[in-house]
């Protein structure tokens, strides 16, 4: 029996998302028993009202998992009770904490707060949903639990939750097959692989009413994006005499180490700024008109300065003119972790229009922010960080901004960064839910384009190469692991 967690603040579509995954695996779920509670007692409760929702969450569990078929799910987990506890009450029971250690959940999905808030009585907190997603994302870190952010509207993360369950069960009952015929089908899939390698187109195209996309196989890589009305382009061309790239994934490395090398388990390894997805081939899953996957998986050559089996699935969603990027990295080892990062390195145009300049153009946050930068030096934090806004809603763009590198920001308090004009209406809007760490950057100096880079990872400090399980913001994943992420941006 496979156990998948729906977890997360208020408002954020557990319960939908529960109903609609048991259904469609024609299985059952756990219903949140808090608001079975509460809707008898009352909106208010005291601590010891929370140790009695836990242990009929329990029950609730218990019950549907003896009615389950193969799946069940859950919703709401006893994670929440101790977030709630702990906010509530200042601390959490011990036998809560110990049950959830001791808990095993096969998948659990985070729910991202991106979602409008509904009103609800027994709803307490509209303003401090991002507060408790950090606490949700810091927790399942800590566990070690094989989980996955679910972001986007209600058929995203139906979509998402689906692809992530199929995995699931795919790994957890592999067909079974006579070693002869196993090995007459990997030579017939070999061949079909060469042969549709040599047919294989290198660019592919999204389209709407609204907006066209178009994307390289080669590092899986946006490079174009283009409004239909006007035909104006978003995404910066890729001048090799300036900056030869348009928007690359950076995987399984984010930003440099030092001397470009690491250790692991005894031995020395060197990779590349930012990685070597960039520069791979990637294989094409599916394609419709307006969705996009890539694939990419390990090999001897990635081994080499890589030691861990992985597999990169990279999904573009073209929807109007809003581009959705997730990705989902699996690690399909049997009894080996993989530990990586992984960012985003999207360049647009800026400026957009002629007679613009840089200097015309302004980053627009949605609240007032405070801003202090980590310094780089050659590409590694230096332990330095420097103001950059002070309670301010802009952040004018000039070159000299960029004199030292890029703008690393840690835990800021925004997933929403807006490029606008000062002289025209267009404007480029990234959302990035989750994401730890945040890059601005541009080349210099005449370069007409601008990076936003939403990261799950950061550049090493200075100094001596490490451990790369010491290193700050990797990641790691269990043998059977998913981590999922994803940002979207969005032109008009």
């Amino acid at each position: 029996m496979l156990r998948v967690s729906l977890t997360g603040p208020e408002s954020t579509g557990k319960s939908t998302l529960a109903a609609q995954l048991a259904a469609h695996y024609g299985t059952s779920f756990a219903p949140e028993y808090a608001r079975e509670y509460l809707a008898l007692t009352g909106p208010h409760y005291t601590a010891e009202d929370l140790e009695k929702i836990a242990l009929g969450q329990l029950a609730a569990e218990a019950e549907a998992e003896a009615r389950a078929h193969r799946v069940v799910f859950f919703d709401s987990d006893l994670l929440v009770i101790k977030i709630w506890a702990e906010h509530s009450f200042g601390a959490c029971p011990e036998w809560i904490q110990k049950c959830i250690a001791e808990q095993r959940y096969d998948l659990v999905l985070l729910m991202g707060v991106d979602l409008p808030w509904e009103p609800d009585p027994l709803r307490e907190h509209p303003f401090l949903r991002q507060h408790f997603y950090n606490l949700y994302q810091r927790e399942l870190r800590e566990q070690m639990s094989n989980f996955a952010e679910v972001s986007g509207d209600g058929d995203r993360r139906f979509e998402h939750a689906r692809f992530l369950v199929d995995e699931l069960l795919r790994n957890a009952a592999p067909p079974e097959q006579p070693l002869e015929q196993l090995a007459v089908v990997e030579e017939e899939t070999m061949s079909y692989q060469t042969m549709s390698y040599q047919t294989m187109p290198t660019h592919y195209t999204l389209t709407t009413p609204r907006c066209r996309a178009t994307f390289a196989a080669h590092g899986a890589e946006l490079t174009s994006l283009v409004t239909t009305d006007n035909d104006l382009e978003y995404m910066w061309p890729g001048d090799p005499a300036v900056w030869a790239r348009h928007a690359p994934v950076l995987f399984p490395l984010v930003g440099r180490l030092p001397n470009d090398e690491y250790y692991y388990e005894g031995h020395d390894y060197k990779l590349p700024q930012h990685g070597f997805a960039r520069d791979q081939e990637f294989a094409v899953t599916s394609q419709s008109e307006t969705e996009l996957v890539f694939r990419l998986t390990h090999d001897e050559t990635t081994r080499a300065v890589f030691p861990f089996a992985f597999e990169l699935t990279i999904t573009y969603t073209l929807q109007e003119a809003l581009l959705t990027v997730r990705w989902d990295v699996h690690n399909p080892a049997a009894d080996q972790p993989l530990l990586f990062s992984i960012g985003a390195h999207p360049a647009v145009r800026c400026p957009l229009l002629p007679g613009e300049a840089f200097e015309d153009y302004y980053f627009a946050f949605d609240h007032p922010v405070t801003l202090e930068r980590h310094l780089l030096k050659g590409g590694l934090l230096t332990g330095q960080t420097a103001p950059v806004l002070n309670d301010a809603q802009e952040l004018p763009l000039r070159y000299d901004l960029f004199a030292d590198d890029a703008l690393v920001f840690k835990h800021y308090d925004f997933t929403r960064i807006t490029l606008r004009s000062r002289k025209s209406s267009h404007f480029v809007r990234f959302q990035f839910d989750g994401f730890p760490y945040l890059g601005l950057w541009t080349k210099g100096p005449g370069a007409s384009f601008v990076c936003v880079e939403p990261w799950h990872g950061i550049a090493s400090p200075a100094g001596e190469p490490g451990e790369l399980s010491e290193k700050e913001g990797i990641l790691t994943l269990e043998p059977g692991q998913v981590f999922s992420a994803a940002y979207t941006i969005e032109v008009g």
